[in-house]
């Protein structure tokens, strides 16, 4: 071997191996990220959302802590600001302002913490993407991530894969969001960004294949029939066109031309075949309905509901103008208001709507006011005007063409989002504020720019201790959101012993998720109703009248309401009902108040209005068995036995049918889930204890 070969033998020897940088490493994590959020379910919990929420917490942490390490290497840190980062400062200032006035203080920190993570993956793209290539990365996965979600969809659609159960057609959609709404408007926000695919990279196979997977998720966003991300669409569309004109990025548009008018032909054609208005939509044979979209336009009763929700929100801002009632306690406040709004002369107009509870109030600026009052808006209105103003300047300001057009394109689908959320809760679902959460961080990009862009420069040791303080928050984050998850998980498993009967079992399971829980909610009025059931009364009280300011829907008051009647506490009993009959419930909770309300005045001995309140009841609903049987007792303590029997009998044929009716649907069907097995239990025990009572008493009837 020549001196010349040892050496290079040498100093191949000595050559290090190539490492991936972190910022590249931080990048494709980030690319993970947005593909694998929107798909991930884990079955078990109690909805898809709450488990993408705490898994999002989860990766945001892991991302900051790369991002931290990411700068080790470096002598110093340049952390850029947009000034979006401002007037959010404002509204989690106002969101903290909220814990004075709100029902729940854990539920605002909670909610806090995801409102902050969020955004904090907003500033890390923000600060990573400096190339078009990143920035094309990051897009090009959450496409990616649609189109599965959008293949799922339609195999739900077509009946090959099970989903929603009794459903068919588009209600029968849930794919990876649980809600076939949910589906439509990450679809919807991505559109019009998903054009970026078509215009930057330099391959005709990519350029290719990013033509057919826009066109199947725009097929997919037809079949899910959604009118307002249409809406938000057709708006976007004309802000798009105006910003085309204004910006004139003509360069990018002709240089590719006929790749976009290929992409407008197809999606005409999509629209054409599988849109339910669209006239080959028959043809096809895709077409669930004759129904059209442009037909459901603000739907009497869906409109009204969110009229509702709209004004009791109103009154929510009205009770607490400044502070609100607390970041995401819309929903603990919700009955409270809208007995309040029912009671004036508006509210009357919409006493004839049953609505139950409301997480949301089905518009995402009406819920800020309500929740975060005066300061909230002001923080609102602060983030509108800086935002308008960042992408003006920074669209403005921009000498590239293509940058100006990709500018376009992904504020187009903001607006997709905000004129959405004018009559729905997008920012509330986590595959929604992802898709949002990526389109702010590349506006705000190096990629794109500098401008409307604060930037602190420290040194590397003030930047270690940033980080270490970042990296301890998202630790503690993380181990909650484990906690969290487990949590629902025990909950889920809790519930199932409970339908089944196992009543013990459930208790001990629910105590354990409570213990793992942060704030838990629902999970209270569950270990309270096992309680009950197995016997634990003074424990089933004091959860019950914890989920008063944890979990409050209509089935707590009627059940408390009961409970309380069931140990002669009279009072108690009398005010929880009395309380739900003014929030107008829904027809069998009310139903079940006004048995309870007149059982109450047997109870205080007063069975004239008993009575009157009981025949009421009758002439209302003629099928509930319970008021029928009330009233012959009453009328077997009056010696009335003409009339008690009357009752009586009359109660009797009831429930034998409905046994009948229980007994012909468990036949014809071979499986059930424990929830579905529970009521059918629960109602056969119920029916049955019912019918044994009623026998035993026209029996003594008859003897006498």
């Amino acid at each position: 071997m020549s001196k010349k070969q040892r050496g290079t033998k040498k100093e191949s020897e000595a050559a290090p191996t190539p490492r991936l940088p972190l910022d590249r490493i931080l990048i494709y994590s980030i690319a993970f990220t947005l593909f694998a959020i929107p798909l991930f379910i884990w079955p078990g919990l109690s909805e898809y959302g709450y488990g993408k929420t705490m898994v999002t917490l989860i990766a945001v942490s892991v991302l900051s802590i790369l991002w931290g390490l990411s700068v080790w290497q470096k002598r110093g840190w340049s952390l850029r600001i947009p000034w979006i980062a401002f007037p959010f400062l404002g509204f989690v200032i106002a969101s903290l302002l909220s814990l004075l006035t709100a029902i729940n203080g854990r539920v605002v920190v909670q909610s806090l913490v995801l409102v902050v993570f969020f955004f904090q993956l907003a500033l890390i793209i923000a600060n990573v993407v400096r190339e078009k290539r990143d920035a094309t990365l990051l897009l090009s996965s959450v496409v990616a991530s649609a189109f599965f979600a959008s293949v799922y969809g339609l195999l739900q659609y077509l009946g090959a894969m099970p989903g929603a159960p009794d459903a068919a057609g588009a209600t029968r959609i849930i794919s990876t969001m649980g809600n076939k709404n949910f589906l439509g408007g990450f679809l919807s926000y991505l559109l019009l960004p998903s054009f970026v695919l078509l215009l930057r990279p330099r391959s005709r196979i990519l350029r290719a294949v990013a033509l057919g997977v826009i066109a199947f998720n725009f097929g997919t966003l037809m079949l899910v029939d959604q009118l307002a991300p249409m809406v938000g669409l057709i708006v976007a569309g004309i802000a798009l066109i105006v910003g085309l004109i204004l910006f004139r990025p003509v360069e990018p548009i002709r240089r590719n031309r006929a790749w976009l008018i290929g992409l407008l032909v197809l999606l005409v054609l999509t629209f054409l075949i599988e849109a339910p208005s669209g006239p080959l939509n028959s043809v096809v044979g895709l077409s669930q309905d004759g129904s059209t979209w442009v037909g459901r336009l603000w739907d009497r009763n869906s409109g009204r509901t969110r009229e509702l929700d709209y004004w009791v929100g109103f009154e929510m801002l009205k009770g607490r103008p400044i502070t609100g009632v607390g970041l995401g306690n819309y929903k603990l406040a919700f009955l409270q208001y809208k007995a309040t709004f029912l009671a004036t002369p508006r509210g009357s107009a919409y006493s004839d709507l049953r609505v139950a509870r409301a997480a949301q109030a089905h518009n995402d600026f009406v819920q800020v006011a309500a929740e975060l009052g005066g300061l909230g808006i002001l923080a609102m209105l602060g983030a509108f005007t800086v935002l308008a103003l960042s992408i003006w300047r920074r669209i403005r300001r921009n000498p590239d063409e293509a940058d100006r057009l990709d500018l376009l394109l992904f504020t187009a689908g903001l607006i997709v989002f905000l004129v959405h959320a004018l009559v729905s809760f997008p920012a509330h679902l986590p595959t929604s504020m992802l898709m949002i959460i990526l389109l702010l961080g590349l506006i705000h990009a190096p990629a794109y720019g500098d401008v409307c862009v604060v930037t602190a420069r420290v040194g590397k040791k003030v930047a270690m201790a940033i980080f270490g303080l970042v990296a301890a928050f998202a630790v503690i984050v993380s181990g909650f959101a484990i906690s969290d998850l487990s949590a629902n998980v025990l909950m889920s498993k809790g519930i199932e012993e409970l339908q089944v009967g196992d009543s013990w079992k459930a208790v001990r399971i629910l105590e354990k998720s409570i213990a793992y829980d942060f704030a838990p909610r629902q999970t209270y009025y569950m270990l309270a109703t096992a309680q009950v059931k197995s016997g634990e009364i003074q424990g089933a009280i004091e959860n019950f009248e914890k989920c008063f300011t944890r979990f409050v829907d209509e089935n707590l008051y009627v059940v408390y309401g009961e409970l309380m009647l069931s140990l002669d506490r009279l009072e108690e009993a009398r005010e929880a009902i009395a309380f739900l009959l003014s929030t107008h419930p829904q027809r069998e909770i009310e139903l079940r108040a006004r048995y309870t309300e007149a059982t109450i005045a047997v109870r205080l001995r007063d069975y004239s209005g008993a009575s009157r309140r009981l025949k009421d009841l009758v002439e209302d609903a003629p099928d509930y068995e319970l008021a029928l049987i009330a009233l012959g007792n009453i009328y077997q303590a009056q010696q009335l036995s003409g009339l008690a029997i009357e009752y009586y009998e009359r109660a009797l044929t009831l429930i034998d049918g409905k046994l009948a009716k229980i007994e012909t649907e468990m036949i014809g069907r071979t499986e059930f889930t424990a929830v579905e097995y529970g009521e059918y239990r629960q109602s056969i025990e119920s029916l049955q204890g019912e019918r044994a009572f009623v026998v035993e008493q026209l029996e003594e009837l008859h003897e006498e």
